[in-house]
C-alpha cells in the first residue's frame, strides 16, 4: 500500500491559494446603470424603454419649472423610474429584487446590502417616496407610447414591398411547424428594437420626437446600416453600386433614393409622420448608432446622501399635498 506523507497533502502552490479579489461591473452613468439592471432584473426591452422616457420626461419638468427644486439625484431617478416602469408594463419587481443589485452596482467594494436592516429600510422609504414624487410630476400617466409599438408594422411594410410569401396573416400553428418568426424576431428586427432603446436613452429623442417618427427613424437608419437603399429607381444594386463607385455619378441614383424615402414614409407611417422631423431624427438616430450618445454623467452616490435625499423628497411630497 502506498504511503500518503504530510507533505503531499500541502503541494498546492501557494499562489493558487491566494485569495483573488471578485470582478464587478461598474456603470458610468445613470443610463448604463439603469441598462444593466433592467437586464439583471430581466425585464423586456420596452420597461427599459419606458423607464427612459420616465427619466427624460422629470428632467425636462425640473428644465421648464422655475419653481420646482431637483430633489432625486440621477441614480435615485434611474431606479424611481425603472421601478414604476415595471408597474406600467405589467412585468413587476420586488423592491428587494431591484434595490439589492443596485446597491451593489452602486458600491462594488461594499458587501452586499443586508436585509433586513435599517440601511435597506432607509433605501426602501426613499424610492417608495420617490415613486410619489415622480408620479405627480408625471401626471400620473404611466402609458406612453414607444417605438416598439409601431417598429413591427413599419418593419413588414417595407420587407413586403418586395414581392414574395406573404407571412403576415399566416397561422400560428404554420408558423411553429416550419419555424416562421415574428417581424421582431428577424435578423433586421431585433437590431430595430435595441436601436430603439438606446434612441430613448437620449434626451432629445425621447422628448422632442413622437414614437412613430422615431420608429421610421429606426428602421430607416438599421436598413441603411445594413446596405438596403430605399429608391424609386429601376436600376439593379449591381448598377448602382458600379454608378456610385466607377463613374463618380449618383446625381440621378440620389434623386431616385430621395424620392423613394419621401414615398416609403408616407407608406408605412399612412402619412401621420412629418418629413422634416423624420429627416431630423434620422440625424439623432444615426448619432446613436455610430455611439454617439450623451448618456447622463453622475457621480456616485455615498451613503450619507441616501437620508438627506429621503428627507428632501418627503418635504416635497408634503408640500405638493
Amino acid at each position: 500500500m502506498a504511503t500518503t506523507h504530510r507533505d503531499d497533502e500541502h503541494d498546492t502552490p501557494r499562489a493558487s491559494r491566494r485569495m483573488h479579489p471578485r470582478p464587478h461591473l461598474v456603470t458610468k452613468d445613470a443610463v448604463s446603470f439603469m441598462a444593466i439592471l433592467a437586464d439583471i432584473l430581466r425585464l423586456q426591452e420596452e420597461s427599459l424603454s419606458t423607464a427612459y422616457i420616465y427619466m427624460h420626461k422629470y428632467r425636462k419638468f425640473i428644465r421648464d419649472s422655475k419653481s420646482t427644486p431637483d430633489f432625486l439625484d440621477p441614480h435615485t431617478l434611474a431606479l424611481t423610474s425603472l421601478s414604476l416602469s415595471t408597474k406600467a408594463t405589467e412585468s413587476p419587481r420586488r423592491l428587494r429584487a431591484l434595490l439589492t443589485p443596485a446597491h451593489t452596482l452602486l458600491h462594488p467594494h461594499q458587501p452586499p446590502i443586508p436585509v433586513p436592516s435599517h440601511h435597506y429600510d432607509t433605501l426602501r422609504s426613499t424610492l417608495v417616496t420617490a415613486e410619489l414624487h415622480l408620479l405627480r410630476i408625471l401626471k400620473f400617466e404611466l402609458r406612453v407610447p414607444l417605438p416598439h409599438n409601431h417598429i413591427p408594422k413599419i418593419l413588414d411594410l417595407s420587407l413586403s414591398s418586395i414581392p414574395g410569401e406573404d407571412y403576415y396573416d399566416i397561422s400560428s400553428e404554420k408558423a411553429e411547424e416550419d419555424k416562421i418568426v415574428r417581424v421582431m424576431e428577424t435578423y433586421l428586427g431585433r437590431q430595430c428594437g435595441g436601436l430603439a432603446t438606446r434612441c430613448l436613452a437620449e434626451y432629445s429623442i425621447a422628448n422632442f420626437y413622437d414614437a412613430r417618427t422615431v420608429a421610421c427613424g429606426v428602421v430607416r437608419v438599421v436598413l441603411e446600416e445594413n446596405g438596403v437603399l430605399i429608391t424609386t429607381t429601376t436600376k439593379s444594386s449591381r448598377d448602382i453600386n458600379m454608378n456610385n463607385g466607377n463613374n463618380g455619378g449618383g446625381e440621378d441614383d440620389g434623386d431616385d433614393e430621395g424620392e423613394g424615402e419621401a414615398r416609403w414614409v408616407e407608406m408605412v407611417s399612412g402619412g401621420n409622420v412629418d418629413l422634416e422631423d423624420y429627416r431630423d431624427v434620422v440625424r439623432e438616430v444615426r448619432e446613436v448608432y455610430g455611439g454617439g450618445s450623451s448618456g447622463v454623467q453622475v457621480s456616485e452616490i455615498i451613503t450619507k446622501t441616501t437620508t438627506t435625499t429621503t428627507t428632501a423628497v418627503a418635504a416635497a411630497v408634503e408640500g405638493e399635498g
